[in-house]
This record gives C-alpha cells, sequence and structure tokens, in this order.
C-alpha cells in the first residue's frame, strides 16, 4: 500500500504524461486487470460499490438463506462460478438474461438487481490502466516530436479539450480513438528570467 503524498505523486506522474503531447490513440476495446494505485480510481471505485451495496447485500444474503454456491447459480444459470461471483461482488454488469435468472433463483422480486446492471467501476481498472500504459510507453517519443515541432514546450491541460469516438479498424473490429488537444506551451527563456531592470548583453552593446 501507500501512503496519500505517495499516491498523489503517483498521480501528478501520471497526469504530467498525459499533457506533455497532443496525440490521438487508437485503442482495441479489449479487456485488462492491473493495480491502480490511484486515491481518484479508488474512490470512484467505493463510490461505484456503495451505490450497488445494499443491492449485493440482498442477493448474497438470499442466496446463502437458500444455500445456493457459486456453482449452483452458475448451473441454473448457464455460466461459471467465477462469473456469479463477479456479478455478486459488483465487479461486472448484470446482462439481461442473467438478471431473469438470478432473480427467479434467489426468488427476488423482477427489477430487484437493477443497479447491477450499470458497468462497475473497478479497483482494478482496465481501461484506466490501458491508458497509463499508452501514454507511458510512448511518451518519451511524442515529447522529442514535440520538441522537434515546438521547441522546449509542453501541452497546455488547461486550453485542452479531448474527444473521443468509435472508428473502425482494417479487419472491420470495433476501435477506441482518443483525441488530446492542447495548446502548446513554451518554457520561458533566458530573457524571462533577468533581474529586472537588467538589460541583455545584446541590448548593453
Amino acid at each position: 500500500m501507500v501512503n496519500s503524498e505517495e499516491k498523489m505523486k503517483y498521480i501528478g506522474f501520471r497526469t504530467y504524461g498525459v499533457v506533455g503531447i497532443s496525440v490521438v490513440l487508437a485503442l482495441t476495446a479489449t479487456p485488462a486487470l492491473a493495480e491502480i494505485k490511484s486515491s481518484v480510481v479508488d474512490a470512484l471505485a467505493e463510490a461505484s460499490y456503495q451505490e450497488r451495496k445494499q443491492v449485493l447485500d440482498t442477493a448474497n444474503q438470499a442466496a446463502k438463506n437458500k444455500g445456493l454456491t457459486l456453482e449452483a447459480l452458475g448451473k441454473a444459470c448457464n455460466l461459471l462460478p467465477v462469473r456469479i461471483g463477479a456479478l455478486l461482488t459488483g465487479q461486472a454488469p448484470l446482462e439481461t438474461p442473467t438478471q431473469e435468472c438470478l432473480e427467479k433463483q434467489l426468488t427476488l422480486k423482477a427489477g430487484t438487481l437493477n443497479p447491477l446492471r450499470v458497468p462497475p467501476v473497478r479497483w482494478n481498472a482496465g481501461a484506466i490502466y490501458r491508458l497509463h500504459e499508452a501514454i507511458d510507453v510512448y511518451a518519451p517519443t511524442l515529447q522529442r516530436w514535440m520538441n522537434e515541432r515546438f521547441g522546449d514546450a509542453i501541452l497546455s491541460a488547461i486550453d485542452f479539450t479531448i474527444n473521443v469516438e468509435e472508428t473502425k479498424g482494417s479487419h472491420g473490429e470495433r476501435r477506441i480513438r482518443i483525441i488530446l488537444d492542447g495548446k502548446a506551451l513554451p518554457y520561458s527563456t533566458d530573457e524571462a528570467w533577468r533581474p529586472t531592470n537588467t538589460q541583455s548583453a545584446g541590448e548593453r552593446r
């Protein structure tokens, strides 16, 4: 585990990577698991969990009362036990056929499990991890390109927008395109660092 200060350092480092260059990211929509040590992600995941906690408690208590194991529920709903476990811990979105099956097996009123239909924000957030990974892997090259193009400059994260859109790959697969668009901000030069009322060497000639 990391303390709050270390977490903020982590976030700052990652943010620097994101705002360091303007780039279009094309990512295939594939799942991933990885630990993200970020207080922001933790807070979002906790909020997501709390929104469905009451329903999860109801479902799990019903399964316990009826003596239904993950294997039993999985067999009844034609799913692997681990998938049932992910659903009943709030780590996967509930699909309609599975919802109907679980509500029937747990003797719950139709619609009781509706809150579990929304995709959860996971503590091990694959999408967030992949964004970090993409930036971390390519940021040095993007920074080099930016320096070659703009000199000693960075990408603004204030005069800045993000757009996301769906595209099609060469094999017809669905893909995600993320466009980071920010103003190029140059670092200050020596001229900005001269003492007040001091002329430059060129001006004294």
